[in-house]
């Protein structure tokens, strides 16, 4: 135990350890009932760092009563058999944390007495310590010994991934071969789901330390806000951005083919519906229903194959002709395909090429993303009538193109030029954003300032070479 100075004090008898416990439940309780409304801002920051000190010292008490449980082997006598187990039913820890809590006590107990005073003492925080009594177990308690005024010094200066990257430098210096074996392991516990609850998609994954810098480095320049009425958190920016690489590499050529066509998202939706913001479609993955006018968003730029079909009554027989086959099909109500049309994808590729030389990027009003991450979309929805001119299309990121979809900012032509748009947002009403909002052409002064130097020089001798030639009469 150590006193309010950090020196070692008289240890407290055995008998008084539960009462000590119940007296701090008793201070956390009074300090709960408290009302902090009034505390001035000298107060304030003088309660945090107490209490935050005060929870690295409770911290290395629990340390100390497990390490004592341990050694005392308590667990062996319950139905848990072991430390870790007996954690996780009794204080309901997750399996990983009371793992990590029976290690880091132990290692703390056996090897790391330093560490632990300075715990006690709360000079380090947790995590700290967590980083320093990894040592132990990836490369050995005598290295661990050694290290640890080194870890405990940068411990008490720096946050805990400095410590944390100090203890993988000297992984890799003392033990090459089991530093590489450890992220190759760390490898191959890497998996990805993907699933749908209700209306949300739940994406979890767990990633190798380079895997993840991979994705970071991926993600991060997609990461941009384009302004202060831009709202998006940290997370959904992070979303965005990974749905944005999504997105573009379904509309590259680079994507491997599924039954024939590069893999995109299909749906299939009644003409009335589409034309209608009310109703709604099924995804074919996951059975989701998406409402219209989700649909009509997605319809900007898109493929369509037009279906003539018959709506069937509900458990009628009928006969149908397949592929030059007769048989009788039982069905239950639905649509009798009739005859399938061509796909027409409604911006065409020069039109794409078109709108990147003319917008840039997205128009919305301080939006940096590039054109590689845009949707055309039509100002005037072709669905609605609107022609899949240059002068009814914009680009969109996916961000604004969902915004504007949803009501948010509108989009209309400036009836005074063409192929010119004006932004109505909640800010206020503003030019559109073109190609020359992002980087202005250059315009050369003169002729001779746009030729080569080499160029310029051989004009200018031909020019001479021509006023002394003699001029017939």
């Amino acid at each position: 135990m150590c006193s309010r100075n950090g020196q070692p004090s008289r240890p407290t008898t055995v008998d008084h350890a539960p009462t000590l416990a119940e007296r701090l439940h008793e201070l956390l309780s009074d300090l709960a009932e408290a009302d902090l409304s009034a505390l001035s801002a000298d107060d304030h920051g003088q309660l945090v760092t107490l209490l935050v000190r005060a929870e690295h010292r409770l911290h290395a008490g629990v340390l100390d009563a497990v390490a004592a449980f341990d050694s005392a082997d308590v667990a062996s006598t319950s139905p848990h058999r072991t430390t870790k187990q007996w954690l996780q039913q009794r204080t309901r820890l997750s399996p990983g944390a009371a793992a990590h809590l029976a290690r880091t006590a132990r290692a703390l107990r056996d090897h790391l007495p330093r560490t632990r005073a300075a715990l006690s003492s709360g000079s380090v925080s947790p995590q700290h310590v967590g980083a320093i009594a990894g040592v132990v177990t990836t490369i050995g308690a005598e290295h661990a010994t050694t290290a640890e005024p080194v870890l405990l010094d940068l411990a008490r200066r720096f946050e805990p991934s400095v410590v944390r990257r100090a203890t993988s430098e000297l992984f890799a210096l003392v033990d090459p071969e089991g530093a590489e074996k450890a992220l190759h392991n760390a490898y191959e516990k890497r998996g990805l789901t993907l699933s749908v609850v209700g209306q949300h998609g739940y994406l979890n994954g767990v990633f190798d330390v380079e895997s993840t810098e991979i994705l970071r480095a991926a993600l991060q320049p997609l990461m941009t806000s384009s302004g202060g009425a831009d709202t998006r958190t940290a997370t959904q920016l992070r979303a965005d951005a990974l749905l944005d690489i999504a997105q573009h590499s379904l509309d590259t050529a680079a994507q491997p083919e599924l039954g024939g066509q590069r893999p995109q998202l299909s749906v299939v939706i009644e003409a009335d519906k589409l034309q209608s913001v009310t109703g709604g479609a099924v995804l074919p993955w996951t059975g989701a229903v998406v409402p219209s006018a989700i649909v009509r968003r997605w319809s900007c730029d898109a493929e369509v194959a037009p279906v003539l079909g018959r709506l069937l009554p509900p458990a009628a027989g009928i006969t149908v002709r397949l592929d030059g086959q007769v048989g009788s099909t039982e069905v239950t109500g639905g649509w009798l395909p009739l005859q399938v049309g061509r796909a027409s994808r409604l911006v065409t590729t020069g039109q794409v090429r078109a709108l990147r030389v003319r917008d840039g990027g997205c128009v919305h009003p301080g939006c940096a993303r590039t054109a590689a991450y845009c949707h055309a979309h039509h100002v005037v929805h072709w669905v609605d009538g609107g022609p899949t001119d240059i002068d009814n299309l914009v680009l969109l990121c996916r961000h604004h193109h969902r915004s504007l979809h949803g009501g948010l900012w509108g989009l209309k032509p400036d009836p005074g030029r063409s192929g010119r748009f004006w932004a109505a947002t909640p800010d206020g009403r503003y030019p559109a954003q073109t190609a020359a909002d992002r980087s202005p052409p250059l315009r050369v002064r003169s002729t001779t300032d746009s030729l080569p130097f080499s160029a310029a020089v051989a004009a200018s001798q031909r020019l001479a070479s021509a006023e002394a030639v003699p001029q017939q009469d």
